[in-house]
């Protein structure tokens, strides 16, 4: 009798999580895969996956991508051959990506490997974003270094999310391709968003206004480095970070 009533919790527990047949359960389901995701994994992980790759990097690129190519081409006077040009310089902070990686795995920050560089990373997009919305007369290089700046930011917030994403992975193998559908979904949804948004931007004419829209997102992974769960480090020597860039640096090669 015991064991019955010991396996009647588990049994309601499994018949609460599974989906309704139908119309309805199809509409449902991603509802309870989140949930689901939200409960193995706590929901700060699941919500920061969705800003970085869905808001952040997303819907980020739809809304950039335009109107950086309008802004150059008419506040810049710039013409195509030479915008590609400084496009291709934009980019870098992507090009450099592994030595982010490398920063936040071996050089913690006040204790935290994550956390610091989420919000980092925030600070960084807000002030480059608002001071290309707020100076509509920046000169080239300062033009040119502020979306690089925004660029660094994604990208430093995109390799910590994925060092995250990569833990959780290997303490919950069973959630692994769940949580790579979670990353793919949310970056694809979110790019959609923003190209539909940036047409919608360039058609009113609001092209600085799409900046200052795009330190939003910016501010939302301050929030994610806010609220991230993570345990501290304690008594980390910081005497031996450049003896591991070292190690690390011979291993990739």
């Amino acid at each position: 009798m015991d064991k019955e009533e010991a396996l009647q919790p588990e049994a309601q527990t499994h018949k609460e999580w599974r989906p309704k047949e139908g119309l309805l359960g199809l509409i449902l389901k991603p509802i309870y895969w989140f949930k689901m995701l939200s409960n193995e994994l706590h929901w700060n992980l699941v919500l920061g996956v969705v800003i970085v790759y869905g808001i952040n990097q997303g819907v980020r690129i739809g809304l950039s991508r335009v109107s950086t190519q309008y802004y150059m081409k008419d506040e810049q006077k710039l013409q195509p051959s030479e915008a590609q040009v400084y496009f291709r310089l934009i980019q870098i902070p992507w090009i450099v990506k592994p030595l982010w990686g490398l920063l936040t795995d071996i050089l913690p920050i006040f204790g935290f490997r994550r956390r610091p560089y989420f919000i980092l990373a925030g600070f960084v997009g807000v002030s480059s974003m608002l001071m290309l919305a707020l100076q509509k007369s920046l000169p080239l290089s300062a033009a040119i270094l502020s979306l690089m700046a925004a660029s660094a930011g994604v990208a430093i917030a995109d390799v910590t999310i994925d060092a995250c994403v990569t833990e959780n992975s290997i303490s919950h193998p069973s959630l692994a391709g769940d949580m790579q559908s979670l990353c793919g979904v949310s970056s694809s949804i979110g790019a959609l968003v923003g190209f539909a948004i940036s047409g919608l931007f360039i058609y009113l004419g609001l092209r600085f206004g799409v900046f200052g829209v795009l330190s939003i997102p910016a501010g939302m992974v301050i929030l994610v480095g806010m609220i991230l769960r993570e345990p501290p480090v304690h008594n980390f020597a910081y005497r031996r970070v450049s003896r591991k860039f070292v190690d690390a640096g011979k291993q990739c090669g």
